[in-house]
């Protein structure tokens, strides 16, 4: 790829960073500036693009700020419920009615049940407690157990403010490097959700049963609810990791 190439896409990535960072002034020429000087590193945004000398790829491979998922501590509880409030019930408000959203988040992400599942799933041998780090911020996270019938992915969500920046493929990769070969789990996913089965479907899980999303729900979760939800068909996934 041409070095003026790579400046068009550099320009149009610091344009668009500058724009949802408000319109910060940019400097009379960053591209200009970020080819001339190596080492430079213009943060723009949550971009931080790294001009290494003689390497082209450096401005490609670094269009966007780096993922980094790690294990999840009791610390993070905070940011994990602030992105679990909004995530869970912007996706099922619509489907299993506010009311059972409600209690869903109200049980499971205040601060207290998500220090005591993050510590469970740090005691256990066969459980992981994710989260996704941009920029130093919790971004995204994964809670994966085996205290039920079989292992469970029971939550995976991203900050609506950044999804489709490759944060959830980052949580499932990490997941599945962890797994141990021939192991297998499940997901539930609801039916009317076709963006979320596509997603899974791209990691290599498969629908294996039909399900009410709601009763499978509670009791995989343990909730206290007070009245029958509406239904809600979702679909069981399932996922095993094939020796390589």
């Amino acid at each position: 790829m041409s070095r003026r190439r790579v400046a068009r896409m550099y320009r149009r990535v610091v344009t668009r960073q500058a724009r949802r960072a408000g319109g910060r002034e940019l400097g009379a020429d960053p591209v200009r500036d970020a080819l001339t000087f190596p080492g430079h590193r213009a943060t723009i945004g949550t971009a931080a693009l790294a001009v290494r000398p003689g390497v082209e790829g450096g401005l490609l491979s670094e269009l966007h700020s780096s993922v980094v998922v790690r294990v999840a501590t009791i610390a993070d509880a905070p940011a994990i419920s602030a992105i679990g409030r909004v995530a869970f019930r912007a996706v099922h408000d619509d489907i299993v009615g506010a009311e059972f959203a409600a209690t869903v988040v109200e049980q499971t992400y205040s601060v207290a049940a998500l220090t005591a599942c993050i510590t469970r799933c740090g005691q256990a041998g066969d459980a992981e407690f994710l989260v996704a780090e941009r920029d130093g911020e919790v971004v995204g996270y994964l809670h994966y157990d085996s205290e039920g019938p079989e292992p469970e992915l029971h939550r995976i969500y991203v900050d609506p403010a950044q999804k489709r920046g490759g944060i959830g493929s980052a949580l499932m990769r990490e997941l599945h490097a962890r797994l141990e070969s021939g192991s297998s789990y499940v997901l539930l996913v609801a039916e009317a959700n076709t963006p979320a089965q596509a997603f899974y479907e791209r990691y290599g899980l498969v629908v294996e049963r039909h399900v009410e999303g709601p009763n499978y729900y509670t009791d995989a979760m343990n909730l206290n609810v007070k009245s029958q939800p509406p239904p809600a068909p979702a679909v069981v996934m399932r996922f095993t990791k094939i020796a390589a």
